[in-house]
């Protein structure tokens, strides 16, 4: 029986946690080795999103996404990443910034399996669903 993408992702985490950056790069090229021995290269970059999900979870980080109408500046930014470090519990935010003009104003905050949508867009269409029923 083949082994999962997230069995090989946990392996890898236990390999280099708490490894030097050499050890960490002897273990790479072996584990690299495991998955071409395997026969699994194919499926490296499940294996990669599971290990960065681990190390994520395990490091206290949170990646999220916003979306905003247009550049934030600093002082939003760091509100944004305040309220997810508090609202998740996270040590760490990596923030993934995006511009939509569409959006008309206001952001749209993704994190773990949350949606913060406070856009004008999002709000119109809300007070338009609850008018219409």
């Amino acid at each position: 029986m083949k082994a999962s993408s997230k069995q090989y992702a946990v392996t890898l985490y236990d390999l280099v946690e708490g490894k030097t950056q050499k050890e960490i790069s002897d273990v790479l090229k072996s584990f690299f080795e495991l998955l071409k021995k395997d026969n699994v290269l194919s499926r490296l970059d499940d294996v990669l999103k599971e290990f960065n999900d681990i190390w994520n979870k395990e490091n206290g980080i949170v990646e999220a996404s916003v979306v905003s109408a247009r550049e934030l500046d600093k002082a939003s930014k760091k509100e944004i990443v305040d309220y997810i470090k508090t609202a998740s519990k996270a040590e760490d935010v990596v923030l993934d910034e995006s511009v939509d003009e569409k959006i008309l104003g206001g952001v749209i905050v993704k994190y773990a399996d949350k949606i913060v949508d406070s856009s004008l867009k999002g709000r119109v269409s809300s007070l338009k669903r609850s008018l219409e029923k």
